[in-house]
C-alpha cells in the first residue's frame, strides 16, 4: 500500500493526546421527507431535468420542423425543388436530386436526435433509483472548513471541507476533525492534493482510509455541489454523505438546503402531496 504523506498514524495519535476545543455541532439533523426531497436536493436548479428531458427533446423538435418544411414545400410543389433554396436561405440548389440528399440528411438528423432522446429517457430509472439509495442510506454530516484551499485556476478558489457523522459521541467527533484538520495542514499533503496524486483521484476520502477502521465517521470532501468560494462557506451546514453501492466509486454527497430554502422544498412538496391525495 502506498505510505501516505504527513504520517497518518503519529496524527491520530497525537489528535487523541491534543483534541482541541470540542467542535461545535448542530443538534437539529435534517432529514429528507420522502425520495422526491432528495431529487430536489440533488438537483435544486433543475439543471438535471434540463440536461435529461428538455434538451434532447429540444433537438428533437429541431429536426422535425425541418420535416415539416420539407413536407409542406413537397405538397405545395410536387414537380419542383425550387422552394429547398428558400426554406433553406439558398445554401440548397442544383440538380433535382440535391432533394434527396436534403431528405436524407434530415432524416438522419431525426434519428440521432431521437436515439439521443430515447438514451436519456433510458437514465430515468437509474436516477430514481439512485435517489431512492440517498434516501435509505444517507447519513447526514456536519461540514467544517479544512485548512486546505484548493486552486481552481484563473483565480478562482474554493474551500476544501471536513464531514463528520451527527451520530459520533463528541469526544469521537472532536478526535476525528483534529486529526483530518492537522493532517491536512500538513504541505506534503497539500501538495499531493494538489496534483491528485494522492493515492487516487479522490473527491470524498473517507477518515477510515487515512487513520485506520478507528476512524471511522468522518471524511475529506474536495467539494460539495453548491459551494462556490470561500466567502460563499457558511459554517457548520450540513450534506449527506451516502455510501458508494459497489467498491468502483466513492461516497456521494448531497448538498442539505440553506434552512429557508428546506422550508420551502418541503412546503410545495407537501401541497402537491396533499393534492394527489385529495383525488
Amino acid at each position: 500500500m502506498t505510505q501516505l504523506p504527513g504520517d497518518p498514524a503519529t496524527v491520530w495519535e497525537y489528535a487523541a493526546e491534543h483534541p482541541g476545543t470540542d467542535l461545535v455541532r448542530r443538534r437539529e439533523v435534517p432529514r429528507p421527507e420522502s425520495v422526491e426531497e432528495v431529487a430536489k436536493w440533488e438537483d435544486p436548479d433543475g439543471l438535471g431535468k434540463v440536461e435529461l428531458y428538455y434538451a434532447p427533446a429540444f433537438w428533437v423538435l429541431l429536426p422535425l420542423s425541418a420535416l415539416g418544411c420539407l413536407v409542406r414545400g413537397t405538397i405545395t410543389s410536387p414537380e419542383g425543388h425550387d422552394w429547398v433554396g428558400t426554406v433553406f436561405g439558398g445554401i440548397v440548389q442544383g440538380p433535382p436530386w440535391t432533394l434527396w440528399l436534403v431528405w436524407a440528411g434530415v432524416g438522419t438528423w431525426l434519428l440521432v436526435a431521437l436515439g439521443v432522446f430515447a438514451l436519456r429517457a433510458s437514465l430515468t430509472p437509474e436516477v430514481r433509483r439512485a435517489n431512492q439509495w440517498i434516501f435509505e442510506h444517507g447519513v447526514p454530516h456536519t461540514l467544517h472548513r479544512s485548512p486546505f484551499t484548493r486552486d481552481g485556476g484563473e483565480g478562482f478558489i474554493s474551500p476544501t471541507l471536513i464531514a463528520i457523522d451527527h451520530r459520533l459521541d463528541d469526544a469521537q467527533a472532536t478526535r476525528i476533525h483534529q486529526a483530518l484538520h492537522t493532517w491536512l495542514s500538513d504541505k506534503a499533503v497539500q501538495e499531493r492534493l494538489s496534483h491528485g496524486t494522492l493515492r487516487q483521484p479522490q473527491q470524498v476520502v473517507p477518515a477510515q482510509e487515512i487513520f485506520g477502521p478507528n476512524a471511522k465517521g468522518g471524511y475529506y470532501v474536495e467539494s460539495v455541489p453548491g459551494f462556490g468560494s470561500p466567502d460563499d462557506f457558511e459554517p457548520h451546514r450540513w450534506a449527506l454523505i451516502t455510501e458508494s453501492r459497489d467498491e468502483r466509486s466513492e461516497p456521494h454527497v448531497t448538498t442539505v438546503p440553506a434552512e429557508k430554502k428546506l422550508q420551502r422544498v418541503r412546503a410545495k412538496l407537501r401541497r402537491r402531496a396533499a393534492r394527489r391525495s385529495g383525488r
